[in-house]
């Protein structure tokens, strides 16, 4: 697959996630596709279950697409994700706040689907735009 082909693939799975259609966004993925993260590696079953949760508690969730790079069979990306939180979210009823963060992430695009994922939000400024941190904890990890 080309550069232009995966950043197009990456495109229409941005579309995806701007319409809260979660089984269109699976079809970019390979049934084996491997999401690594903070807490280790997770399945696409898994990561769709994660996924689904945070539609739900931010279901007007958008992707603003800053930049795109794509080599080989990576493509790696940068965002700034905007949503307003009206549904239930670790716990916590919802607060009908507007929250936006950073998000990074590299994908490895092989016969026109992702087979990995590498993600970074940045979620402590996510916590504090819902109530859940103070804002002093920020200015730690600037």
């Amino acid at each position: 697959m080309s550069a232009g082909e995966s950043k197009e693939l990456v495109h229409r799975m941005i579309d995806c996630w701007n319409r809260g259609d979660l089984p269109g966004l699976m079809k970019y993925w390979s049934p084996g596709m491997v999401h690594h993260g903070r807490d280790g590696q997770m399945s696409a079953q898994s990561t769709a279950m994660e996924m689904s949760r945070f539609m739900q508690a931010f279901p007007d969730l958008r992707f603003e697409l800053h930049s795109m790079v794509a080599e080989g069979d990576l493509v790696a990306t940068r965002f700034t994700v905007h949503a307003t939180h009206t549904g239930e979210y670790l716990g916590m009823k919802p607060t009908g706040r507007r929250v936006s963060c950073t998000l990074m992430g590299q994908l490895r695009v092989v016969d026109g689907v992702v087979v990995e994922h590498w993600g970074v939000a940045d979620g402590l400024l996510l916590l504090q735009q819902l109530g859940l941190l103070p804002e002093s904890f920020l200015a730690a990890t600037a």
